[in-house]
């Protein structure tokens, strides 16, 4: 996932100062193929694999005196492990990588990228439901030893606007304050409502 945290960091803003969605989808998708398998293409392999496994299967009920097809199965079965293990590999990899770029995030990290190589995944446990263990640990040291490398966290509440409103006030505000306010006040508040 870090390609797509290096597209967002240096993503597209019109004049406007908004997010230009167009633009930063185009370079999404540019990258997404390098880096993501379409779902179709998923679920052809594993239908591939579930048909091999049969065919093997087969094979092996039938011609159970012919060594050399029983040689050849033992290295298909053989193979066929392997990729699993190879797969299995790959997507505890990428969900190393996504929590760690999750909790960087989270810590509003200055440079991800280069922390996240600090991470020992040797020591991190990714369980079933996919969930990873042992960041927490870690990013506590990562905090301590690079702490000019982490943005502070900025804390507070948001601002009352109970109308939500940007302060243009109403003819029934006006009329309800009007006692405690100065006549200039009121006349500012009038100006106001008529440019409404």
């Amino acid at each position: 996932m870090d390609w797509l945290q290096k597209i967002l960091a240096n993503a597209v803003y019109g004049d406007d100062g908004k997010l230009d969605v167009e633009a930063t989808m185009k370079k999404i998708n540019e990258e997404a193929s390098k880096h993501i398998i379409p779902k179709e293409q998923y679920n052809g392999k594993v239908k591939e694999l579930d048909a091999a496994n049969k065919t093997i299967g087969e094979l092996k009920k039938g011609n159970a005196d012919n060594e050399t097809l029983q040689k050849a199965i033992k290295d298909h079965e053989a193979t066929i492990k392997q990729l699993k293990a190879d797969h299995d590999k790959e997507i505890k990899g990428m969900r190393i990588d996504a929590a760690i770029s999750k909790v960087l995030a989270d810590n509003n990290a200055k440079h991800a990228d280069l922390l996240s190589g600090k991470f020992d995944r040797e020591k991190l446990i990714v369980a079933e439901d996919g969930t990873v263990s042992g960041l927490d640990e870690q990013m506590k040291g990562l905090k301590e030893s690079y702490k000019d490398l982490f943005g502070a966290t900025v804390s507070g509440r948001t601002p009352a606007n109970p109308e939500g409103r940007n302060n243009v006030p109403t003819f029934e505000s006006l009329v309800n304050n009007a006692d405690t306010m100065t006549a200039e006040e009121v006349a500012a508040q009038f100006a106001a409502l008529e440019t409404k």
